[in-house]
């Protein structure tokens, strides 16, 4: 159940908007390891690309955290002053599970942070990590069958 006053959007996440005032945005990825299964790795190649995507970012984190299924999983914040100098927070939640990685990232204003946090934590809480889908098989018909 999406929280009240947000709204799915799909392929994106959760969105809650008011009058007046700038959206928060829940929004939700997959990626995957390239390489060995360490989380950290993967996270510390975001930061960088945070760093040079947003000007004086301040980071904290990563921290570790928890997550039903994961094998790894971890906490970033970030807050930046992308436009009208005004400070946009991120709270990203990275989760692991053999290679595949799930992301889930909230985005709102510093001033909205309290009033949306709660929100957002109900709806993390209604996420799971779905059973990989086994590789489908192929078949060969044997000539020895009747038909």
């Amino acid at each position: 159940m999406i929280p009240y006053g947000w709204t799915w959007i799909p392929d994106f996440g959760i969105q809650h908007g008011g009058v007046n005032a700038a959206p928060s945005n829940v929004y939700l990825k997959e990626d995957e390891l390239l390489a060995g299964d360490q989380l950290i790795l993967y996270i510390q190649a975001q930061i960088t690309l945070l760093k040079r995507t947003f000007q004086d970012p301040i980071i904290a984190g990563p921290a570790p955290s928890q997550f039903p299924g994961a094998e790894d999983c971890a906490m970033l914040m970030l807050k930046h002053q992308p436009m009208n100098q005004v400070s946009v927070v991120q709270v990203q939640h990275y989760v692991r599970a053999n290679r595949w990685i799930g992301i889930v990232t909230l985005t709102t204003l510093e001033s909205e942070v309290l009033k949306v946090r709660p929100d957002f934590e109900q709806f993390l809480k209604m996420l799971r990590i779905a059973p990989e889908e086994p590789a489908p098989t192929a078949t060969i018909p044997s000539p020895y069958t009747d038909r």
